[in-house]
């Protein structure tokens, strides 16, 4: 994969977070190797990468005396980006300058934290989910893993690439039908050992349903008629007495007003104060004209039938009577509507049950037809598994050879199980990934898990990552503990092979070895004050001689010690090549 496609770490900035008052780490496309003394803060900088990728936040983290930790991490994307991370950005929709996509966090002194992502405050999760698209970190956990054999399967998948993604996304399309087409058969073949008593009950609320027929919403009216008809006298008293004071026909207040209006209409235009007192009076004789027409037409219509409240009453308690029998809702105007679309939907319910076997006959044949897709798909991600297996573990041979183990021999054995019997897949397929190694010529291969060292998992997880790295559209790599028991011209090799990764994709790498070091494109190096904070200026770049004093301090631990500064030279001309 091109360079032009991957994205890169810029910067992270951190704050009060364990023994780093303030620093600021730059980091370049190509090799980037951080080094410095034990305890200078290192595996500190790695700790607020963690945090800026979603990881556990910790209240211990914040340094001795301080309110809050924060850090923040700014990666640069690519004008041409990946589908996983156009997905996220569709999604989530986090701002960003010229395609800078800039992730932070803080944790308080009482353990809260807070995630931010192009300025907007988010999930945790969400930052995880961006950072599992833009970096991978390896340390001592991450190459214990590699022993898994899920991890493993993981790994052998990446190489495979898009061929094996395609067949998978096709392969699950079958296992998810499958299995949810059996759940139905299941839940049909449930219902028809009840099917009986199911087909009774259904029968009787359509037919009573066909017999009272119940309209949606008819309830609640019922009871708004029930209590209008109830208290039709006091409504006829009140509507009457209002009625006659506005329109009665002696003097009533209608009258009085029209008579306080021309009143104000003979003094029209002699002051605007007054004149806005008339034009209110005048809209409210209109307001008060229109509710006496109401009042009129209300009292008109309120003779009713005098059986209408009964008739009210009984069609309720009909109403009341099928909620009772057929209500699931605690809510009766709820149960009513829910009975009402259960009635609708009986009849086609009572078909499938009716019909029952014929339609498991039905579902059965189409899982049988599911089953053979699921199967065929299943073989072809073995196969695909299989040749991507052989390839990988013969690349993957080839590199840890040149890692100081030239009789080295790495291989990927693909298990696949029974494919007749649906117990044996799973969403990932039928089959059992296992890593085997020998570090000798001549000697069995075993589970890397009981065959190799931390140091030689270290190695195998480089090997692995620097073949996978050429089909990956990972923009980061981050090694810790990469040179964990290992020394001398293994040490080296291991340079050269994380130089030959990072023509491929960013690399950060904490080390102890000069002989990694050498290898660095940007070299970083932590120093502890004698305070023992960590100031802006104490994460620096070297280069020159401030380099080769570096490398001498790692090779022999004084950096003034004349032989250590030409073996550092030399360490370095021999890197320079």
């Amino acid at each position: 994969m091109s360079e032009e496609v991957r994205t890169c770490l810029e910067e992270i900035s951190i704050r009060n977070l364990g023994v780093i008052e303030n620093a600021v780490v730059s980091f370049t496309k190509g090799l980037n190797v951080l080094t410095g003394e034990t305890g200078a803060g290192k595996t500190m900088v790695l700790t607020a990468l963690a945090l800026i990728l979603g990881g556990k936040s910790d209240q211990d983290l914040v340094r001795k005396g301080s309110e809050r930790l924060s850090v923040a991490g700014s990666f640069q994307l690519t004008e041409e980006k990946q589908p996983e991370i156009l997905d996220l950005l569709t999604i989530h929709e986090p701002e960003m300058e010229n395609n800078q996509l800039i992730f932070s966090r803080s944790v308080s002194s009482d353990g809260k934290s807070r995630a931010n992502l192009g300025g907007a405050a988010v999930p945790a999760s969400i930052l995880t989910s961006f950072g599992e698209t833009l970096i991978e970190i390896h340390g001592q956990s991450t190459n214990l893993r590699l022993t898994k054999t899920i991890r493993q399967r993981e790994l052998l998948d990446r190489y495979a690439g898009m061929s094996l993604e395609s067949e998978m996304l096709q392969y699950r399309k079958f296992y998810n039908g499958y299995h949810e087409l059996a759940n139905n058969i299941s839940e049909l073949t449930k219902a028809l050992k009840k099917r009986d008593q199911e087909i009774a009950d259904l029968k009787e609320l359509v037919e009573i349903s066909l017999k009272i027929r119940p309209v949606t919403g008819e309830l609640l009216t019922l009871e708004n008629d029930i209590s209008r008809l109830d208290s039709i006298e006091d409504l006829r008293a009140g509507a009457a007495s209002a009625n006659n004071i506005l329109n009665s026909d002696e003097e009533n207040a209608l009258t009085l007003l029209f008579t306080a209006r021309r009143s104000l209409e003979s003094i029209a235009g002699k002051d605007l104060e007054l004149d806005k007192i008339r034009d209110s009076l005048v809209e409210t004789l209109l307001n008060l004209s229109d509710i006496a027409a109401d009042l009129s037409r209300y009292s008109e219509n309120l003779d009713v039938d005098p059986n209408a409240l009964a008739s009210a009453q009984e069609r309720r308690a009909v109403l009341t009577s099928l909620v009772k029998r057929f209500g699931k809702s605690s809510d009766k105007y709820l149960a009513l509507e829910e009975i009402i679309v259960d009635a609708e939907k009986a009849q086609k319910r009572i078909s499938d049950l009716s019909g029952g076997e014929e339609r498991i006959a039905e579902l059965q044949s189409e899982l049988s037809g599911i089953f053979s897709k699921l199967k065929e798909s299943a073989i072809k991600v073995s196969k695909l598994r299989t040749l991507s297996a052989k390839d990988l573990g013969e690349l993957v041979t080839k590199e840890v050879r040149q890692l100081a183990m030239p009789q080295a021999t790495f291989q990927l054995k693909v298990n696949s199980y029974d494919a007749t019997d649906i117990k044996n897949y799973s969403v990932n397929g039928l089959d059992e990934i296992l890593m085997v190694f020998t570090s000798h010529g001549g000697g069995e291969l075993l589970p890397i898990s009981k065959a190799a060292s931390g140091g030689e998992l270290s190695r195998l997880m480089l090997a692995l990552e620097v073949v996978i790295a050429e089909s990956e559209p990972l923009g980061t790599y981050v090694f810790d503990e990469v040179d964990a028991g290992i020394g001398g011209k293994a040490a080296i090799e291991v340079g050269r092979r994380l130089s030959v990764l990072s023509k491929k994709a960013q690399v950060i790498v904490v080390t102890h070895l000069a002989q990694v070091a050498a290898w660095a494109d940007n070299h970083l190096v932590v120093v502890k004050s004698e305070s023992g904070a960590i100031t802006e200026s104490s994460v620096s770049k070297v280069i020159g001689i401030d380099r080769e004093t570096e490398i001498a301090r790692m090779l022999s631990g004084q950096e003034d010690s004349a032989i250590a500064k030409e073996h550092a030279k030399e360490l370095l001309q021999i890197v320079r090549g």
